[in-house]
């Protein structure tokens, strides 16, 4: 992290952060990152543990798992005799390392053996991965639904808008209908921007309209995004008139419509770069303290544009500005090859410097320490 800081290195493409705007580990990541995947039911011999009965991936290494099985589920085993409980062994984990991942029941237990299947292929060509769970998409199956949408919501939104017609235009107003599916509402507003029906996208702009009439928050950052994919113009017009240019709008308005715009010039509408950066302009002029998710942008894009304007906030930083808001801008800046910016604004503090990696690492060596302990007591 400090050194991405103070360097100015950026990750590569992230997943769609309008779906999730910290990622989750879905199923499919824990079957292929185990080094054992079981299948496991009670052990008659000691209620309430579990024993492996069939072994998916990597060798046996003893029949009983160190988990504790609870009372509903033991209930669940008792009524279902040919289901199984999913369990997977990591070895990275060593406070806790086995963990259990679903149930595998007739409709799951098939597609948990298939991706194991395809676990070199998907190294391979990473998108067969995207187009195998997208299919499941709004399965009647809870724990299939659950991996298939953490699946495709992990996918870069240039991956997801390819989608295209994945689900059908009833089951999208259906499934954005049904509160039961809100966590999922942001991927279903993206896949509604593609069904090229005029009415949906008139749906679009009118929740988008209706959100900022009432400053409301709420799954803005999705309807934002897939109204300037249906009316790139028109939407980022009245994004300049209603929000950019308004510094009475909340942060998390703000907020919604910088990831909105950072998606697409990430890699949406990669051609309205030039349009996206003007309305950050903008938006550093009336709202300052977002400036440091402006400038991960821009040093993705290797865009210098707002140089000047990032500068002058440097001068007179707000009050919300922390070390590490300060230490961003300060590195976008020094990069930024002929600007005119003075020793004090451009440069780094060493004392500063020395504090954050201390804050870093401080942490880092407790959580190690921690860990060379457990394994000393175990000994």
């Amino acid at each position: 992290m400090i050194v991405a800081i103070v360097c100015g290195f950026h990750p590569p493409a992230p997943a769609c952060q309008i779906c999730f705007s910290i990622p989750k580990a879905s199923t499919a990541d824990y079957l292929l990152t185990a080094d054992r995947v079981v299948l496991a039911r009670e052990n008659p011999d000691q209620p309430f543990t579990l024993k492996e009965i069939e072994v998916l991936k990597g060798v046996s290494e003893g029949s009983e798992l160190d988990l504790f099985l609870d009372s509903g589920t033991r209930r669940l085993l008792a009524a279902h005799p040919k289901q199984s409980i999913v369990c997977v062994y990591r070895a990275s984990v060593p406070e806790e390392p086995w963990l259990r991942i679903g149930m595998a029941n007739e409709v799951f237990a098939p597609v948990v053996r298939e991706i194991l299947d395809h676990s070199k292929l998907w190294e391979a060509q990473p998108k067969q991965r995207l187009a195998y769970f997208a299919h499941y998409l709004g399965h009647v199956d809870r724990q299939l639904r659950s991996l298939a949408h953490i699946e495709v919501a992990k996918a870069p939104y240039n991956e997801i808008r390819d989608l295209g017609d994945i689900l059908s235009r009833e089951e999208l107003h259906s499934f954005l209908g049904n509160m039961r599916y809100v966590e999922w509402h942001s991927l279903y507003i993206l896949l509604l921007a593609q069904t090229g029906e005029e009415q949906d996208h008139q749906i679009i702009a009118d929740r988008v309209r209706t959100a900022e009439r009432f400053g409301n928050s709420n799954q803005l950052a999705a309807w934002a995004t897939a109204w300037i994919e249906t009316e790139q113009g028109i939407a980022l017009d009245f994004f300049e008139a209603h929000y950019f240019s308004e510094p009475s709008r909340s942060v998390e308005e703000m907020s919604s419509l910088l990831m909105a715009l950072s998606v697409h010039g990430t890699n949406g509408h990669v051609h309205l770069r030039d349009r996206i950066i003007d309305g950050y302009r903008l938006i550093l002029s009336n709202h300052p303290s977002l400036a440091p998710h402006i400038v991960t942008d821009l040093t993705a894009w290797k865009r210098r544009d707002l140089a000047p304007e990032l500068a002058a906030i440097l001068t007179t930083p707000p009050p919300s500005f922390d070390l590490m808001a300060t230490m961003q801008l300060r590195s976008y800046l020094s990069n930024v090859s002929g600007s005119q910016l003075t020793a004090e604004t451009s440069g780094f503090i060493p004392g500063q410097v020395l504090i954050l990696v201390l804050l870093v690492l401080f942490p880092i060596g407790l959580a190690v320490t921690k860990t060379m302990r457990r394994r000393s007591r175990r000994r």
